[in-house]
């Protein structure tokens, strides 16, 4: 599992980056359809990364199972 975590990280932060740039891009805007897609990316912007420390924690508690299996076994 610790194969995947590294490029979830880079594809996570390249992401977020992306997000950011967008954010504000749509700040200067400024028009009505701009706010709307402003509060959409500030939405992801916090979603994402809590996404990914959720998908973390799963693989966390997968690898200890793992290794609670092969310590009784």
């Amino acid at each position: 599992m610790e194969r995947y975590r590294r490029p979830l990280a880079v594809i996570c932060l390249v992401l977020i980056g992306i997000l950011i740039v967008a954010a504000l891009v749509l700040a200067v805007i400024g028009t009505e359809q701009a706010l709307r897609l402003l509060a959409a990316d500030l939405f992801c912007l916090i979603v994402v990364p809590v996404a990914f420390y959720g998908y973390q924690l799963l693989l966390d508690l997968k690898k200890k199972r793992k290794e609670d299996e092969q310590q009784k076994g």
